[in-house]
């Protein structure tokens, strides 16, 4: 470069930085990272400035778009690898057929959650629940027992279950945070 283009180049830098920087923050909401593409995008031009065939001006806000764009690819990818990874141990911790550490920990922890939960249904509630899940008995079963009608036990196992899933969301399946 001779003393001409290093001059242009300042003063292409002086003119045209403040502008790509709020134009990559229109892509970037990272204002320091907007300011490390803007200044790679310089020294990409500066690397290349007597071989730019278009204008100056047009060769950064291009670089900058470019540069902002295979960010914010990058960033997808890696979400949705993340996001592979986490519904990989997700399924880790619901199939208690894989033993191992986490899994033991993971039902320890579930199972003391259901408990509790389970623990603060109303009583005639908690009740129904234990009969028609712990003791295996059918509705009609529950009804005869308890001296109530059929519709009663449905909607006690009702209540329970829709108590039990809130409880218990973070931990189902389907039903990620």
């Amino acid at each position: 470069m001779d003393k001409q283009d290093v001059k242009l180049f300042e003063s292409l830098f002086q003119q045209m930085q403040p502008r790509l920087f709020a134009f990559c923050c229109k892509y970037v909401e990272d204002k320091e990272l907007a300011r490390d593409f803007v200044q790679e995008c310089f020294i990409s031009l500066w690397e290349n400035f007597g071989a730019v065939e278009h204008s100056h001006e047009s060769y950064l806000f291009t670089s900058v778009r470019n540069r902002c764009l295979s960010y914010i690819r990058s960033r997808k990818v890696h979400a949705e690898y993340e996001e592979a990874v986490n519904l990989r141990i997700r399924e880790l911790e619901i199939h208690p057929e894989m033993p191992g550490p986490l899994t033991d920990l993971y039902l320890k922890e579930l199972n003391e959650i259901l408990h509790r939960s389970i623990e603060k249904l109303p009583g005639k509630c908690k009740r129904i629940f234990r009969m028609s899940r712990y003791r295996g008995l059918k509705n009609q079963e529950i009804a005869d027992q308890l001296n109530i009608s059929v519709r009663t036990v449905e909607a006690q196992i009702y209540n329970a279950l829709k108590i039990l899933k809130e409880d218990l969301k973070d931990y189902l399946p389907g039903r990620a945070k």
